[in-house]
């Protein structure tokens, strides 16, 4: 029995999450990709659902558009699929926004402005087979690192802790506690009392609020061109 070349194609196919707030984008991302023989869009959607989607789909590639991309974010994708490489696109040249990004474990950071929309699909397979791919602010911005140490935080950051950051990702992603509890490997009881460290950070009196104050920031620091984390 003949093999179909068009279902042998669409299996070895490398599988992509689209992950961005803006569905106008969405739709463009989707647009540049969707011609490309080896890559198969699998899932498209907002950033608050990506962790969900990711679970199920076991993506080879996230591509995540975000301005400014969100190191917690970037991190909780990879521990939800160690397997899949994150590919960053932003309109954000902040070298601590950058830099932060790659640290959190993005494999590719695309500055809209600094790439041609043309080679997407040719970063998203490389990405696949384990190369990096950096914009010219994105290599700027290490090399400034790596020559003058860590970037410092912004006057937006609440002194949130890492681990802190990680849990109110999740919990603005709609994740209970429980859910966050199996997906850290940690107890309910302890991410609780992150929790209420959290809202004490943010000033916030409850879950909803802590959502819509870490919300707040993050607008106010992409206003200015800093991040959060």
């Amino acid at each position: 029995m003949r093999s179909d070349p068009a279902l042998e194609q669409r299996a070895n196919a490398v599988r992509v999450i689209i992950a961005s707030d803006n569905p106008v984008v969405r739709i463009g991302l989707h647009a540049l990709l969707r011609s490309a023989p080896m890559v198969d869009v699998v899932g498209n959607g907002a950033i608050g659902d990506s962790m969900g989607e990711v679970r199920r789909q076991e993506p080879d590639v996230v591509l995540l558009d975000s301005s400014p991309p969100s190191a917690a974010s970037i991190g909780a994708l990879t521990r939800v699929r160690g397997g899949s490489r994150i590919v960053v696109v932003t309109a954000s040249e902040d070298p601590c926004v950058l830099v932060q990004a790659v640290l959190a474990g993005a494999c590719c950071c695309l500055v809209y402005g600094h790439f041609e929309p043309q080679g997407l699909a040719d970063v998203v397979l490389a990405a696949d087979r384990g190369e990096a791919h950096l914009s010219q602010p994105a290599v700027t911005a290490l090399v400034q690192w790596l020559h003058e140490g860590h970037p410092s935080h912004d006057q937006h950051d609440p002194g949130l802790t890492p681990r802190e950051v990680e849990i109110l990702e999740l919990i603005t992603a709609g994740l209970t506690n429980r859910q966050i509890a199996r997906h850290l490997v940690i107890s309910e009881k302890t991410v609780k009392n992150h929790a209420h460290q959290i809202y004490k950070r943010l000033g916030a009196d409850g879950r909803e609020h802590a959502i819509t104050r870490w919300r707040e920031l993050n607008s106010a620091a992409a206003g200015d061109g800093t991040g959060l984390t």
